[in-house]
Order: structure tokens, then C-alpha cells, then sequence
């Protein structure tokens, strides 16, 4: 298996998944292989290489059940969230994507171990963790990336 740059911060989430049947082997094996067999990499890396692998619904009630995210609806760009594109992909990979009426933000949950971390460089406004596939999450981080280089 891939060995992760910061085994201390991504091991328990990577055990969640694993005891969870969010990561069996089976998908760990297929996302590997689709990153090329890398030695090393990050967590957030691997669970956006594994868009193809993990199944959504899988997916999608461990962050509903567990860590407590609600599905908005499909998580698409919005271009309310170029002012935080601008500030380039967040390390703790939760991803805000529209701003509510009443000023909360929506964010696509990629690391729910991270949300704490995600509310505070939100401030100071209200977040609502929404629960969005792997592939939502890769698009709308691929979408942040074009804003950020202009493409």
C-alpha cells in the first residue's frame, strides 16, 4: 500500500475508512494502480484518485451517518467561490463552494477529521458540511485549480 507523507494525521481517517468498508482492498489496489503505483503520496491524493473506485452511495452515507453531512444537492462550481479559489487549494481539502442567504458556506467535505480546521479558516462565517462524491469534490477541486491559474 501507498505510504502516506503524514502517516500521523492521515492514519485514523484511513483506518475509519477501512473498518467503515469505505476502502476495501479491492479499491485500494484499483486506486493505486490508476496513480501509477506511487511509493508515497497524501490521503487526499488517494481518495481523489479513487473518484472511479469508491462507490458513491458507500461513500456518501458514511459522511451522512458518521460525520454528520448533509447532500445539498449536486456540489457544482459556483462563481461565488472564486474569492476562495484565489487563495489556492486548501491542505485540509474541504472545499467551499456557495454562500447560503442567510451568510453560512457550504463546503465539500473531503477530510471530515479536518472540518474543525476548515470552520476556523472560514471565519468568520457559519459552515454547513455537505456530503459530495469523490467525483464532485475532484471537479470542483480541478475547477478551483483553473481559477487559480487562469486557465
Amino acid at each position: 500500500m501507498i505510504h502516506f507523507l503524514d502517516p500521523q494525521a492521515d492514519g485514523e481517517l484511513l483506518a475509519e475508512l477501512k473498518d467503515e468498508g469505505v476502502l476495501t482492498p479491492d479499491v485500494i489496489a484499483r486506486t493505486e494502480a490508476s496513480m501509477g503505483r506511487p511509493e508515497s503520496g497524501t490521503l487526499n491524493a488517494f481518495l481523489l484518485a479513487g473518484a472511479d473506485f469508491i462507490p458513491e452511495r458507500t461513500w456518501l452515507a458514511w459522511l451522512i451517518r458518521r460525520h454528520g453531512c448533509h447532500r445539498f444537492g449536486r456540489v457544482l462550481w459556483d462563481d461565488g467561490a472564486a474569492a476562495w479559489a484565489a487563495r489556492g487549494l486548501p491542505a485540509d481539502g474541504n472545499l467551499p463552494y456557495r454562500t447560503c442567504p442567510d451568510g453560512a458556506v457550504l463546503v465539500a467535505i473531503l477530510r471530515p477529521d479536518l472540518s474543525a480546521a476548515t470552520g476556523t479558516r472560514l471565519k468568520p462565517a457559519r459552515m454547513h458540511p455537505a456530503a459530495a462524491t469523490l467525483a464532485e469534490i475532484r471537479a470542483l477541486a480541478f475547477a478551483w485549480a483553473e481559477r487559480q491559474t487562469g486557465a
